[in-house]
């Protein structure tokens, strides 16, 4: 059937305006689908944003009471260490862990043994290279020496028992709590040490140290005829004053201050001193619980190991007295001896490598100390540590080499000082965190 050409232009205005249509229908603003869509995802977004930011805040604050604890666990284990007593060590704790906050606040230990947040017992190693287990031992064993005891427990934590509390959340309506109850535990302990004594036995470590009287001679005419006639001196024909047979200086002013002077005993020398705080040294290694080692190396112008890595103190205490003094001060020589007492058979591969380098003087001999205390720390995880005795001692020169070595210098300027400086060191164990 044919349409007329009215028609046909009346069914292509239709088609037209169909089409039209369908294009405005299409590009008109769908508002009420996006708001839809918005009310649906924001609710969701802000429960995944807040679990988000809870979850970090959860993180955060266990790494915190992590550190805190572990602070306070290295604290407690070195100062119960040095002090020996209970109540010393569990204030160090407190006191670290108060320096640290956890969730903006200081994180708060007690001492009570209620509430079991310092623990003492013991370290054992599972096999050669197992993981540390901690044995407990109760505190009041602990105080009377009962048992002996190298490690601390510190159980840290924020909960309904601490008196910290419990850690809020920040965005608690949105999860099914309102807070949280991090804990952590961290153990320290002292571990053994091979132990190397660097001495120094030059010619000056024999002069005592005189504190004359004020005003006095000793080369003064009446000083000198009170010598001759104890025949320490002897005059020539030309009235010239020489040293007697088997005298000398040293002599001759022991004979002042004891005799001329009547001051009682002369002043002990260096050396003599030095010998008492060996002896300290291994009195305090005596009574402490780890198993320490120790060696003997000595310098002059040359060095010598004197006796290797040993447990019997009493070897070490005759080999001390049976050395002599005398010549220039070569301390790096005697340092190169003392590193060989780690290579020996007798040296344990676990222990921890302490030297202990002393000197009165000044290096004048053979290979710089510094240059010895790269190559060890290059080679060997050795700790060094440094005593300079009398002031005539170059102190910056130990400083360095103490630097060097990770480790402490000490300076002495008289012979109780020296025991203290060797008495700390003993008492200075390294602390590990073994959990």
């Amino acid at each position: 059937m044919h349409h007329s050409p009215l028609a046909r232009h009346r069914d292509h205005c239709v088609d037209a305006r169909s089409r039209i249509n369908f294009l405005e229908i299409q590009s008109r603003p769908r508002h009420g689908g996006v708001t839809v869509l918005l009310a649906v995802v924001l609710p969701v977004l802000a429960i995944l944003a807040a679990f988000a930011i809870n979850s970090a805040h959860m993180q955060l604050t266990k790494t915190e009471l992590m550190i805190a604890s572990d602070a306070a666990a290295r604290s407690a284990g070195r100062t119960f260490s040095e002090e020996q007593t209970v109540d010393a060590a569990k204030q160090a704790a407190m006191i670290t862990a108060a320096l640290n906050d956890v969730n903006n606040e200081p994180l708060q230990l007690s001492t009570s043994d209620g509430f079991n947040e310092i623990e003492f017992g013991y370290s054992e190693q599972e096999g050669s290279a197992g993981r540390f287990v901690f044995n407990k031992i109760p505190t009041s064993q602990v105080d009377g020496n009962e048992l002996t005891v190298s490690s601390v427990r510190i159980n840290a934590k924020r909960d309904g028992s601490s008196q910290g509390g419990k850690v809020e959340l920040i965005f608690p309506s949105l999860m099914s709590r309102k807070d949280f109850s991090p804990t952590t535990t961290s153990v320290a302990m002292q571990v053994d040490r091979d132990i190397s004594l660097v001495l120094d036995r030059s010619g000056s470590m024999e002069w005592p140290d005189y504190d004359w009287p004020s005003g006095f001679n000793m080369w003064s005419r009446s000083a000198m005829n009170a010598a001759a006639d104890a025949d320490i001196i002897y005059y020539d024909r030309r009235g010239y004053a020489y040293y007697s047979s088997g005298q000398d200086e040293n002599t001759y002013k022991e004979f002042m201050w004891e005799e001329y002077l009547d001051l009682g005993p002369r002043p002990p020398t260096p050396w003599e001193n030095l010998v008492v705080a060996v002896n300290a040294f291994l009195d305090v290694l005596d009574e402490t619980p780890q198993n320490e080692q120790v060696s003997i190396a000595s310098y002059s112008n040359y060095g010598t190991l004197d006796i290797y890595l040993t447990h019997d103190y009493d070897d070490v205490r005759n080999i001390v007295d049976s050395l002599s003094t005398g010549g220039g001060t070569g301390i790096g020589r005697g340092m190169q001896q003392g590193e060989l007492a780690f290579e020996h058979a007798n040296a344990r591969p676990f222990a921890s490598k302490t030297m202990v380098v002393m000197t009165d003087g000044n290096h004048n001999s053979g290979i710089d100390p510094d240059d010895v205390a790269r190559t060890m720390m290059s080679n060997d995880n050795v700790n060094i540590q440094t005593v300079t005795f009398s002031d005539g001692a170059n102190q910056a020169d130990m400083q360095e080499v103490a630097r060097i070595g990770a480790g402490k210098h000490y300076h002495a300027s008289s012979g109780s000082e020296l025991v203290s400086a060797f008495e700390e060191i003993a008492n200075n164990l390294p602390t590990i965190l073994t959990k």
